[in-house]
């Protein structure tokens, strides 16, 4: 594929054991990941904090002259860029309409004049085909009947969310591009909090709540099978030295940012598009973002 365009790829591309050691948290003869073998992402503090994300990551060309690629980064670290996530939740409690869930990831603004469309929505091209042209910024969603490991799964807002993460880190080789670190910005403290600091607890506990009392028991922590997804990705940037952090911004800075305003309307169009049997996808895939 030599145009612009978006490729669909199969989520369980990887070599089998490559995904055993990173997603499932084993290595052989290993037994299971303790909580030392975890790193979680870290948390993003602005280095000023009264700059929006859009004065802290505003949009900037890199790359040959001859291609230039427009990326959201930081003011005060060139080495550092953004993406901003989402995913919605549409239907919620309506016992005659499905719940619809999509997902939503923005990595640049269209340059002025361009006549790209702003919203990708990569899955309205046809099955095993790759989506053509440009994109402008934001892709779209709706999201895949089939977790990772191919279970049917129950659509959530917070899933929408997750797979919004996982979907964006994948999309483009960012390590190869040459950022040191890659931020998520959010507005979901779930995400944000569950990266940095609960998921070696959650490794550690074998990913069961424990409860005290009389009915004490055991349930399990909820998502699972994104988080292990999400951390072998994170894993995977690592390992190419680009660290992954998450900003979270909430109330009056989450409602006034037109990086977050973008993709929660994405996100709640990609959902809406279930309705359309021809955009839904089965299988959890890749997107893989090509010459953007």
């Amino acid at each position: 594929m030599s145009n612009p365009g978006i490729l669909i790829l199969p989520g369980n591309h990887d070599d089998p054991a490559v995904r055993q050691r990173h997603i499932l948290g084993r290595q052989p003869g290993l037994g299971r990941r303790r909580r030392g073998n975890v790193q979680p992402a870290t948390r993003f503090r602005p280095q000023d904090p009264t700059l929006t994300p859009e004065a802290h990551f505003p949009l900037q060309n890199v790359g040959a002259i001859d291609r230039r690629f427009p990326r959201f980064i930081n003011r005060f670290d060139s080495r550092e860029m953004l993406l901003v996530i989402d995913g919605s939740w549409l239907n919620n409690g309506s016992k005659e309409i499905e719940p619809a869930a999509g997902s939503s990831f923005k990595f640049k603004d269209p340059p002025c004049g361009s006549s790209a469309s702003t919203i990708a929505f990569p899955f309205s091209s046809e099955p095993g085909l790759p989506m053509q042209g440009d994109v402008g910024g934001v892709v779209a969603f709706p999201m895949e009947e089939r977790g990772p490991k191919g279970d049917v799964v129950d659509h959530t807002s917070n899933r929408a969310k997750l797979r919004a993460v996982i979907a964006a880190l994948q999309f483009r080789p960012w390590a190869e591009e040459g950022w040191h670190r890659v931020v998520i910005l959010t507005d979901l403290e779930y995400i944000v909090h569950g990266a940095t600091a609960l998921l070696p607890t959650w490794v550690d506990r074998g990913w069961k709540k424990r409860r005290r009392g009389r009915n004490a028991g055991s349930r399990q922590y909820a998502n699972r099978d994104l988080w292990e997804e999400l951390q072998h990705c994170i894993d995977e940037l690592r390992e190419q030295r680009c660290q992954v952090s998450f900003w979270l911004v909430n109330g009056r800075d989450a409602r006034q940012s037109r990086y977050i305003a973008n993709t929660k309307d994405a996100a709640k169009r990609a959902a809406k598009q279930r309705e359309d049997d021809s955009m839904l996808r089965e299988e959890f895939t890749r997107l893989c973002g090509i010459m953007m």
